[in-house]
């Protein structure tokens, strides 16, 4: 149905915003139908055997997940969780006013799979507001790239019984130096991750930590061989969330199945 009535739609407009937000109204609705869920995990079914991984200590099932930007009430992850990713990343949340509307929906409707958390704002108390109830946590300081915001919340992190990973998601925009500033600083203060916005940026935090800090790519990726360039890179998680806008959920379909064809094309090779 998305291939056939939402997609043409989509792809001619050109905001970004308007057009997801008509992805969103579709997704939506198919989660309301009875039984919708259902058919749409027996429809999708994109749980390929071999791309398993574990990465800052939660198991994956894939390496694929929805960027942030599309599930911004956090009202829909399990809907799109149905459509093969193997985590959703709700937000941006700029408020805890925000975060607490979405928090009602995580009590009654509990995630299936794994959940994070992309706060952009009024960090501390969205963090702790949100802590018992995401697998990890974003913080996204690519429009206020202040290290400082980390501190407090790397601070209260230490009281929970339970250690939830914390990954900072950098600005598009950065020189290698401020990279190197922000990969000091993640090395030296057990941030878990670093959400990078291009694969010029994967390629400079995979040389210079040696592989030891886990990215997360978020960089339009729009096709499998984006996809896989990506984690060739060097990222350990990728995301979409206008390729699914734009394109559907053939798209994470196309995508798992590339990957996973070239998982078993280099198993099978002679030098495996």
């Amino acid at each position: 149905m998305y291939s056939l009535f939402i997609r043409p739609i989509t792809r001619r407009i050109k905001d970004n915003d308007r057009a997801s937000a008509i992805a969103k109204r579709y997704f939506k609705f198919e989660g309301k139908i009875p039984g919708g869920r259902f058919i749409s995990r027996l429809i999708h079914g994109n749980r390929p055997q071999g791309l398993e991984r574990e990465v800052f200590g939660i198991q994956f099932y894939n390496p694929l997940g929805l960027g942030a930007g599309l599930d911004v009430e956090g009202d829909l992850y399990n809907d799109l969780n149905d459509l093969g990713f193997s985590f959703v990343e709700i937000g941006p949340f700029k408020s805890s006013d925000a975060i607490r509307k979405a928090l009602a929906k995580l009590q009654s409707d509990p995630p299936d799979d794994v959940i994070a958390a992309c706060i952009s704002d009024d960090y501390l108390k969205s963090f702790c507001l949100a802590y018992d109830f995401c697998d990890f946590f974003v913080i996204d300081i690519s429009e206020n790239p202040d290290l400082d915001i980390l501190d407090p919340i790397l601070e209260v992190r230490l009281s929970y019984d339970m250690y939830k990973p914390v990954i900072v998601k950098i600005p598009e925009e950065l020189s290698p130096d401020d990279i190197d500033e922000i990969i000091d600083y993640c090395m030296m203060n057990s941030i878990d991750g670093i959400e990078a916005r291009s694969i010029k940026q994967i390629n400079h935090i995979s040389s210079r930590t040696k592989g030891r800090l886990p990215i997360i790519a978020n960089c339009h990726i729009k096709t499998p061989r984006q996809a896989e360039e990506a984690l060739s890179a060097g990222a350990d998680l990728i995301e979409v969330r206008m390729g699914l806008v734009r394109n559907g959920p053939r798209l994470i379909e196309k995508i798992l199945r590339y990957l996973s064809d070239n998982e078993k094309r280099r198993k099978n090779s002679p030098a495996a």
